[in-house]
């Protein structure tokens, strides 16, 4: 017998619940919406993260079994939870039966980062049929059906608290999403020794072979290099600005280089010098274009250091130690 969206929002309730303690976290409460309440959410399951911190996650709940469910809809609820008091961690679209239609995946961006949490969509394109069939009897209640899925459920579960932990990144650094911080990379950069070597022998120009600046410069270009691959799946738009301004830097080494190897009186110490202090002027007004904030010095020497290691910037004379 098909259930009505009230008790669907009804079953899944406890069904989180017990899903999120299943992912191994530990569930302070969830909470159903009061009816006619608009705060653009059904469920919110609050909870600790793997670091202990408190994360809430809200979900609008639509179980519509032949009407079209438009985006526009979902996205209506999104700004109710902005407009809210609520500090969401992430906003989630729970939809069994029917995938979402007509998105604006532009204004949909855009907009995710005005609101600094992360938008996701659990609907039948992104396998949420799987997600029920851990509870065969939700599953049936949900579909009207016996669930025949054959399923390896520590695998979905796993699956499953991918999800949630990339959320949480992403509501991260959607919180800082204008603020860049570099950590310290605890492991080297995987099949990088050529282009370590290749830095190595451009530092003889301007360091003895054991000063201890060479370490802070391989490290400042492995932090960076870190911090850029980071950004990959939770900051795209970020790292292509950076990746961006690198080319822009490129196309100067490239140039300045080649000036520098025409000048006699020119010397690596002094060019080493000058590239630093105009790659300077060109972060500062990197940072403002795009109201960053945040280890200017840090990009700037990864960077810089990255760009040496590519060959661009060479401040040896013709090319020589």
């Amino acid at each position: 017998m098909p259930i009505t969206g009230e008790d669907f929002e009804k079953l899944v309730a406890p069904f989180f619940k017990k899903l999120f303690q299943d992912m191994g976290f530990l569930v302070i409460q969830v909470r159903k919406q009061t009816a006619g309440t608009q705060n653009g959410f059904d469920i919110s399951v609050l909870f600790l993260d793997e670091n202990e911190l408190e994360r809430e996650f809200f979900i609008e709940c639509k179980y519509y079994a032949s009407a079209k469910l438009e985006w526009s809809e979902i996205f209506s609820k999104q700004v109710q939870l902005d407009s809210s008091n609520h500090d969401a961690t992430a906003f989630i679209a729970l939809s069994p039966l029917k995938n979402l239609s007509n998105i604006d995946h532009n204004i949909q961006a855009k907009q995710t980062k005005a609101f600094k949490f992360p938008v996701d969509f659990w609907t039948p394109d992104k396998d949420v049929e799987k997600m029920f069939a851990l509870d065969k009897k939700l599953y049936q209640k949900i579909y009207d059906e016996p669930c025949l899925l054959v399923l390896d459920e520590e695998k979905e579960l796993q699956r499953l608290k991918v999800l949630v932990n990339l959320l949480i990144s992403k509501k991260d650094l959607l919180r800082h999403a204008n603020l860049i911080k570099i950590p310290d990379a605890t492991s080297p950069i995987n099949g990088d020794e050529e282009m370590v070597t290749s830095l190595d022998i451009k530092l003889n120009a301007i360091c003895k072979s054991d000063d201890q600046y060479r370490i802070i410069y391989h490290k400042a270009r492995a932090d960076y290099k870190v911090y850029l691959e980071s950004l990959v799946d939770v900051h795209s738009e970020l790292r292509t600005n950076i990746l961006n301004w690198e080319e822009n830097m490129r196309l100067k080494a490239s140039r300045l280089t080649h000036n520098f190897k025409m000048d006699d009186s020119y010397t690596p110490q002094k060019f080493f010098s000058d590239f630093f202090n105009e790659a300077e002027k060109e972060i500062l007004t990197f940072y403002g274009e795009n109201e960053l904030k945040g280890d200017k010095e840090k990009l700037l020497c990864g960077i810089v250091f990255e760009l040496a290691a590519q060959c661009p910037l060479d401040w040896r004379k013709n090319g020589t130690d």
